[in-house]
């Protein structure tokens, strides 16, 4: 077996902390509203990053395994940076903000499945790949540090909530993505990926890379009940980045707390990506989905129903934090049923299955805040409990299904 080395993780987790660096979280909302978007417009643009992402998630996710790991996620980097031409010029242009969030999708698309391939490739070369887990906690754990301490530092220079400083914030973000491009730059190609390995499957048509991904989904019923669990039980992270900022101002939370609750809710989210692995062990599968599913619905209930300030701050910390949890274990459990040559290409699928969902439903979601804030939480909740009871998953679906011929 080959010497550990974790070289190349690290530098991913460095270009992964860089492009954390999100300034603006803590006023996204306050900036379109003053551009004068409506809620439901709002979540119309995270359906365009979807669009985006779900267009050019398969032909994507074919290029990370044929083409290599590093090479998609630095093409992906590539047009998050080119993406704030059309933001910074839009003003008050709402198709211009729909085109940078639809090139922002594809980008994300280069990244979606890659930087999980390229991790579990990258440990499996070392004959660690049961790390899964706990790497890619790490992984997500380095992002949302850096997303938390930029939240922190943003909160503090908006105060006063006004333009001049919701667009430095985001100016600030660029630099940071620019940074990750670069980092990206460095990495090589996992020895386990197309790539890096050359093997037999590197002949092979592309799109048969796709339809084996389809004929996997179809054929492993465990790895089809897993991928619907974790699209059908989403806990809708991305609305609620959105959605604190006018449940705090209808809790009367003063503006200072904006940034703070935001930096402590993604260092609650970095430690609970970090402690995901152990959740298993504590609670066993099966009671620990249903914490990870289950609660964030909980939460969405009860911020429906109390407004007060201080339990607004406190809730969207708790709401925020667990709710992430659940990233490596999804990610674990899924990868365990796919082989490395197609790997990207197989979650690729998973997210556009995903893409298609969400894209459908935030919108929806958006509507009903506009209309009643409490409204849209409790039709959110309703959602992840419906998914989360139809699709639950026990110990028997995370055992790799024999047989199923690629």
């Amino acid at each position: 077996m080959a010497k550990v080395s974790y070289k190349n993780l690290y530098r991913l987790f460095i270009a992964e902390f860089a492009f954390g660096l999100h300034f603006a979280v803590p006023i996204l909302t306050l900036f379109y509203a003053a551009k004068g978007l409506s809620f439901t417009q709002i979540m119309w643009l995270e359906s365009f990053f979807l669009m985006g992402m779900m267009l050019f998630e398969i032909p994507t996710g074919i290029f990370g395994d044929k083409i290599g790991r590093k090479w998609s996620m630095v093409f992906g980097s590539l047009l998050f940076v080119i993406s704030w031409i059309p933001f910074f010029l839009a003003d008050k242009n709402f198709n211009l903000y729909a085109m940078s969030f639809f090139l922002s999708g594809i980008g994300m698309s280069f990244y979606s499945g890659s930087e999980e391939a390229f991790i579990y490739d990258e440990l499996k070369t070392y004959g660690q790949e049961k790390k899964m887990q706990k790497y890619f906690g790490y992984y997500v754990a380095v992002g949302t540090f850096a997303t938390a301490i930029s939240s922190l530092a943003g909160g503090f220079l908006a105060i006063h909530q006004n333009m001049a400083s919701f667009l430095l914030l985001f100016k600030l973000s660029v630099f940071g993505e620019v940074a990750s491009f670069f980092i990206l730059l460095t990495l090589k190609e996992p020895m386990l990926s197309e790539i890096g390995r050359k093997k037999e499957h590197a002949e092979e048509k592309s799109f048969a890379l796709f339809g084996n991904g389809l004929k996997l989904l179809r054929d492993n019923p465990n790895l089809r009940r897993i991928a619907l669990l974790s699209i059908f039980s989403t806990p809708f992270v991305y609305i609620l980045i959105y959605a604190f900022q006018p449940y705090f101002k209808t809790a009367h939370v003063p503006n200072i707390w904006f940034g703070i609750a935001t930096f402590l809710a993604y260092m609650l989210s970095m430690a609970s990506t970090i402690f995901a692995h152990k959740i298993e062990k504590w609670f066993g599968i099966e009671k620990g989905m249903l914490i990870v599913t289950f609660v964030p619905a909980i939460l969405w209930i009860l911020m429906a129903i109390i407004f007060n300030p201080i339990f607004a701050v406190i809730s969207y910390i708790l709401h925020f934090g667990i709710s992430r949890a659940r990233d490596p274990i999804f990610s674990d459990y899924q990868n365990r049923h796919i082989e490395s040559y197609n790997r990207a290409t197989v979650l690729s699928t998973i997210s556009l299955l995903g893409s298609m969902f969400y894209i459908v439903m935030r919108p929806i979601f958006g509507h009903l805040i506009d209309i009643n804030l409490s409204l849209g939480f409790i039709a959110i909740a309703a959602v992840i409990i419906i998914g989360s009871l139809v699709f639950r998953i026990k110990e028997k679906h995370i055992v790799k299904f024999e047989p199923y011929d690629l």
